[in-house]
Order: structure tokens, then C-alpha cells, then sequence
């Protein structure tokens, strides 16, 4: 039987998220799915995707990463079109509804700019999903170190490597969950980073 060497596991997957790369095992993101990493930056967690068959699409705010992003398209999917990779703001996406089967927003929603733009985001990721389709976010959160950051005012906290960041809570995205009708795939999974930062991946399903 032939083994790929272990190198060859960065090759192949890239930088994807850790918790991302859970969701492939569980095989919820296939071949010809029609996905939306929102906050897309360089590319990161689409490397893989670009590569295994899936119609990825990507929206950022910054005009540098698209550029970056669509030469990364272009060398690993060159049959993918440019157009699909766009410079946006995520609370006003030019898709229509329900256009994709999975939307990925890692490490994206704690730079938002108040609760409302975060809610504005999520509801706004929400509308382009299929009915059916999975909602994947990873963001810093307040869960696992509450008490132990320094508050600034409303939901925004002075983070120990520096900047300020907004960071929902459990609370909150409860609430988000009832206001969208969703159906939490998996159970919040939070990891604290050094009593420096916790992130949390937060899954859901629209039905």
C-alpha cells in the first residue's frame, strides 16, 4: 500500500483552520458545493477547497487580499471564474439568497464595528445560505475568560496582544440562533489561547 510522507499534509491542506478541517471529516463540505468564505483575506482556509472541487467563491473588504486570493484561485482552480472572488463589505454581500450550500466567516466577526454591524454580518451570511445549508464561524469570544479581560465599554475589551476587539458571548449567540431559526450542528467549542484570547467555532444549520 502507498502512504503520502507526512510533509506532504501542508501541500495538500495549507493553512486551514484546525476546526474547518474537522467540518471535511464530517463530510459536510463536498465535491461541487457551491461555497462562501466571507473575510476570505489571502486564502487561507480555501487552499484544500480550491484544489478538491469546490465552487468556492470569497468576499473581503480589502482590495489587496482579493488580488492575492484570485492569483491563488487562478494557479490551483484556473477553471474558476476571477468574478468570483470580490472586494465587500459582509453586511451588504451582492448574492442573492439562499445561493450557497456553506458559508465559512473565520476569525472575521470580532472586528466588528458594535453589536448591531455583528448582528448585520451573521444575518446577512444567514440570507445568502440554502435552506439545509451550514453556517461555519470561528470568533474570539468572551466564553472561557469572562472576568479576566479588560472591559472597555458595551462589548468591546482591551485584548492582551494589543488591540480592541468586540467579543460576543454565549448569551448572544443564543439569542442569534432564536432570531434565525438555526439549529447548532455542533456544540460550542472554545479554545483559550494563553488567558490572552478564546476562540470559539460556532456552527449551525439553516433549516
Amino acid at each position: 500500500m502507498f502512504h503520502l510522507p507526512i510533509t506532504s499534509l501542508t501541500a495538500q491542506f495549507g493553512d486551514i483552520d484546525i476546526y474547518l478541517f474537522d467540518q471535511l471529516l464530517k463530510g459536510r463540505i463536498q465535491k461541487g458545493i457551491k461555497l462562501l468564505d466571507a473575510g476570505c483575506g489571502e486564502g487561507r482556509n480555501i487552499s484544500y477547497l480550491l484544489q478538491a472541487g469546490v465552487k468556492v467563491f470569497g468576499a473581503d473588504v480589502s482590495e489587496s487580499a482579493i488580488t492575492k486570493v484570485k492569483l491563488l484561485a487562478h494557479e490551483l482552480a484556473p477553471t474558476l471564474p476571477a468574478r468570483n472572488f470580490i472586494v465587500a463589505d459582509l453586511e451588504c454581500l451582492p448574492f442573492e439568497e439562499t445561493e450557497f450550500d456553506v458559508v465559512i466567516c473565520s476569525a472575521v466577526l470580532h472586528f466588528a464595528r458594535d453589536e448591531n454591524h455583528f448582528r448585520s454580518i451573521v444575518q446577512e451570511l444567514w440570507r445568502v445560505l440554502k435552506p439545509g445549508g451550514m453556517l461555519f464561524c470561528r470568533l474570539s469570544t468572551t466564553i472561557g475568560l469572562e472576568g479576566k479581560l479588560q472591559h472597555l465599554h458595551d462589548r468591546f475589551y482591551q485584548m492582551v496582544h494589543g488591540p480592541v476587539w468586540f467579543l460576543a458571548d454565549e448569551t448572544l449567540l443564543k439569542d442569534l440562533e432564536i432570531q434565525l431559526g438555526a439549529v447548532r450542528l455542533d456544540p460550542l467549542k472554545t479554545t483559550v489561547v494563553e488567558q490572552d484570547r478564546s476562540m470559539t467555532t460556532w456552527v449551525l444549520r439553516k433549516v
